[in-house]
Formats: C-alpha cells, structure tokens, sequence
C-alpha cells in the first residue's frame, strides 16, 4: 500500500489552489512531454541529414 506524503509534485492544483485540477496537466507533465518532442524532433532532424537532398533512382 502506498503511503500519503502530503506532497504531491504530479497534480496541478486548480486556481483557487484547493485540490486537483482534472483536465490541467501539471508542469512536470509539461516538461516530460517537451522533452519528448524535443527527442522527436532531433530524429526527423537526423533523417532529414542522412537524406542529403538525394532522390532514389527510379525502378
């Protein structure tokens, strides 16, 4: 069974800072989340590198 800190880093609190916010990701959601798409977008970066602006020869 899982413990109750008192501190729950993952959950945004709504704006009246009373409790969850369902529907509001919290910001280290956000940053997980941009660190993925920063991921994502190196790889197209690499791909697009390796093509080297050359077409394949037809068949």
């Amino acid at each position: 069974m899982r413990t109750h800190t008192g501190t729950d880093t993952t959950v945004a609190q709504d704006s009246q800072g009373r409790g969850p916010a369902y529907g509001v990701p919290s910001p280290d959601l956000i940053a997980r989340a941009d660190r993925g798409f920063a991921r994502f977008l190196e790889q197209i970066e690499d791909q697009d590198d390796d093509a080297g602006g050359e077409q394949d020869a037809p068949r």
